[in-house]
């Protein structure tokens, strides 16, 4: 695939906040390989006649009950919604925070019966229950940068990982007070950290995972990950780079044995002002062992870009990215691995923009997107998928630039986004 590496950034910034993954596409979805759709809701409207409100789903999380809360907005305002187990809407609350005509951008239960909501505006409340008369607890308000990536904790304390002039990770406690504040400083070996994805990672620690920006178009970006503790304190960092080669890490997940798998998008040449911006984009899955080794990559044919990666029910992986088609039509892709990257099955959503994928108990997926055509909103509940055992671990070859063994792992202080070649004015 070769494009223009000013629109690639700004497509993997767009696509990349929390776990809105969004690009542009339009029509209905397509069901194509993969576990069929169990219920398919287009929402656009709440009530009838005169009380009917419009309706714009930004969000979705399955409760432990089978049940559903949405988060969004109405003519009204920023919302949540309360739905049942076929995603009929039943409820609605109005909200606080954010901007004029904003939404709810993520929301998730918390183990204590509340429901934590981040709003544009970089706030984070937190409802007392998932109910029309829940009652706003707290708010929590970032003053400067911008939150990329969420993570409630089990025990219901929030990591936050986000951006200004140096990336930073916060944690709060479940009554919204800082409980640590990190800047993660400048990178060794020069430019700017890039947070895309925290996570909870093995043993009660986190993981956190992005990419170098050079600063300069001459030089590749670099990805990054570090593991660290509960007080934030590194148990690892590690840089990865090949030469001439820019790599970015998307999205991390746990998966067995301490060791990790993430998302990555490497680019075959640096783009220079001579070749006006175009580059080559090969993506993969990456396993990192339990110290941040890279010991394997797998390409992932089936996309050209890896939006998000998480771990499913049965150990394996589900990828979400996207592909353009030759006639230029940007088509949203889910891929199903096992836990090594191998593929199970891929599923090709069409021209249906996705918005939010995520794993549900019984081994199945919600999805959240949009339908072009009409602009309503749409939550697909799928089929439970069967387990898959994995199959044998291999390093592939990255077309151009050689095995995974290039790789060099170097020490850092923290890491943010890249992607490589000139960067967008």
């Amino acid at each position: 695939m070769s494009l223009k590496i000013s629109y690639k950034i700004s497509l993997l910034a767009s696509a990349l906040l929390i776990l809105c993954t969004v690009c542009a596409v339009s029509a209905a979805a397509v069901q194509t390989t993969g576990p069929a759709y169990e219920w398919e809701k287009h929402i656009a409207t709440y009530g009838n006649g005169s009380d009917a409100v419009n309706v714009t789903i930004a969000s979705v999380w399955q409760m432990q009950d089978g049940t559903f809360i949405a988060g969004g907005k109405t003519d009204y305002g920023r919302a949540v919604f309360g739905m049942d187990t076929a995603g009929n809407i039943r409820w609605v609350k109005n909200v606080s925070g954010g901007d004029a005509d904003g939404s709810v951008r993520f929301l998730q239960d918390c183990p204590d019966g509340g429901v934590y909501l981040f709003t544009d505006g970089e706030n984070l409340i937190k409802l007392s229950n998932a109910s029309a008369d829940a009652k706003e607890l707290w708010q929590y308000h970032l003053p400067l940068g911008v939150i990329s990536s969420i993570e409630v904790l089990p025990h219901g304390d929030i990591l936050m990982g986000g951006d200004h002039l140096n990336s930073f990770l916060i944690k709060l406690d479940t009554d919204g007070n800082e409980l640590w504040n990190r800047s993660l400083g400048n990178p060794a070996g020069g430019g700017q950290f890039r947070i895309r994805s925290v996570q909870t990672g093995n043993d009660d620690k986190y993981i956190v995972t992005g990419y170098v920006d050079p600063i300069y178009y001459e030089n590749p970006y670099r990805a990054f990950a570090m593991e660290i503790n509960e007080t934030g304190g590194d148990v690892w960092n590690q840089q990865y780079k090949t030469d001439n080669v820019s790599i970015l890490f998307t999205a991390i997940a746990p998966i067995d044995n301490g060791r990790y798998a993430a998302g990555a998008v490497e680019s075959q040449l640096v783009p220079s002002l001579d070749n006006d911006g175009d580059a080559e984009f090969v993506p993969y899955v990456v396993i990192l062992d339990k110290d941040g080794k890279a010991v394997s990559k797998k390409a992932i044919d089936e996309v050209d870009l890896i939006y998000n990666i998480q771990k499913a029910a049965d150990g394996g992986l589900y990828i979400f990215g996207s592909k353009d088609t030759p006639s230029g039509v940007t088509e949203h892709i889910v891929v199903k691995t096992d836990s090594e990257g191998y593929t199970d099955w891929s599923k090709n959503m069409g021209d249906f923009t996705v918005k939010s994928i995520q794993g549900t108990p019984d081994n199945g997926l919600l999805i959240l997107g949009t339908d072009g055509k009409t602009g309503e909103s749409v939550i697909i509940k799928t089929e439970p998928a069967a387990p898959v055992k994995p199959r044998q671990s291999t390093a592939k070859q990255s077309p151009g630039f050689g095995l995974i063994t290039v790789f060099a792992a170097l020490a850092a202080v923290g890491g943010v986004l890249a992607v490589s070649g000139r960067r967008k004015e």
